[in-house]
């Protein structure tokens, strides 16, 4: 028993660290920066625009907040999409990777806005800590790629 309170104990040092990490870094949300060029083809069709309306319609018959969270996935997945164009493997996979984080990222400040779970709440602003920096080490990774 003692083992799972000071797992806990960690969980939630390490999630209000990255809170503060967060809170303190004044650049802007590793979740605004759009791909670069290096990650395919920006006009291309990915079938967002199909996704969008089946979304809206669910969102049409749901509460705010799964409304909120359902709005959080065309985005991600017309640019990892997007990511899957580019020509080279590894590139294709980081550039895939970027909006998966940025939408998880996207999902946990919904969950933020809207949950009421002490447990949820802590998972939520870790999910927020860790991927913002790992996609920009991602970003920096391609960035040394151009």
């Amino acid at each position: 028993m003692d083992i799972i309170k000071w797992g806990t104990a960690a969980v939630l040092v390490a999630a209000f660290t990255g809170a503060l990490l967060v809170r303190d870094n004044p650049t802007v949300s590793a979740t605004e920066v759009a791909l670069p060029a290096i990650c395919g083809d920006i006009h291309a069709d990915h079938g967002g625009s199909s996704m969008q309306a089946h979304i809206d319609m669910m969102a049409a018959d749901a509460g705010d907040a799964h409304a909120a969270l359902l709005q959080t996935m065309e985005p991600m997945h017309s640019d990892m999409m997007r990511g899957m164009t580019a020509e080279d493997f590894e590139v294709a996979f980081v550039c895939s990777m970027i909006p998966h984080h940025q939408g998880a990222i996207k999902m946990a400040q919904v969950a933020q806005q809207y949950g009421t779970e002490p447990w949820v709440m802590m998972m939520a602003q870790e999910i927020i800590a860790t991927q913002e920096l790992e996609v920009r080490e991602m970003q920096g990774w391609l960035a040394r790629k151009e």
